[in-house]
């Protein structure tokens, strides 16, 4: 039995960050709550995949075999939602609440260990079911902020980490009945 692959992923979706110290990835309804949601973003949520490839080659200079000998994940997006706690997210600088003068801070300086952090996007397609990326990562790439005419964007840019052996990121889609019944049995 063939399954037609003709659906198109159109639109946006919500995107989840909060510092990280498990030993493996939560259930969704840890991971996708009010306290974690970034809020609204600009400019949608993109990943880039970058693998580097050595290939092995006879001594006639074919190709024989090739082998992916490190694997580069990042995940960026424009955060619209203004919050100093998520932006601490994205770099080493220290968050503090003072609610007797009734001030947050963001404090740079003094370098220090990059926090980790599990982001999860979700998409929810046509038909009601789920696409999930998750990525364990850190933000030390920095980030870009423009107070201008338009409003407010913190772009960044997060790359994964292997902080659980073996893991750096992964997909995960939610099938139909009819879907999941039309996939050929596999074991793992």
């Amino acid at each position: 039995m063939s399954v037609e692959n003709n659906e198109i992923v159109l639109g946006a979706g919500e995107l989840f960050m909060y510092e990280f110290t498990g030993s493996e990835i939560p259930e969704h309804s840890v991971v996708e709550t009010v306290a974690h949601n970034v809020g609204h973003c600009s400019g949608g949520f993109s990943i880039d995949y970058k693998p580097e490839k050595y290939d092995v080659k006879n001594q006639y200079g074919k190709t024989v075999k090739s082998f992916i000998t490190k694997e580069e994940i990042t995940a960026k997006t424009g955060i619209l939602t203004w919050s100093l706690e998520k932006l601490s997210l994205l770099s080493t600088a220290k968050f503090v609440v003072d609610k007797s003068k009734k001030i947050k801070t963001l404090k740079f300086g003094g370098g220090g260990a990059l926090k980790t952090v599990l982001v999860r996007f979700v998409h929810t397609k046509e038909n009601g079911k789920k696409i999930r990326f998750t990525m364990i990562g850190q933000g030390g790439n920095g980030f870009a902020l423009e107070f201008g005419e338009k409003e407010l964007t913190v772009d960044s840019e997060i790359t994964a980490i292997e902080y659980i052996k073996n893991f750096l990121a992964e997909f995960e889609e939610e099938l139909t009945d009819e879907e999941a019944a039309a996939l050929p049995s596999v074991s793992e």
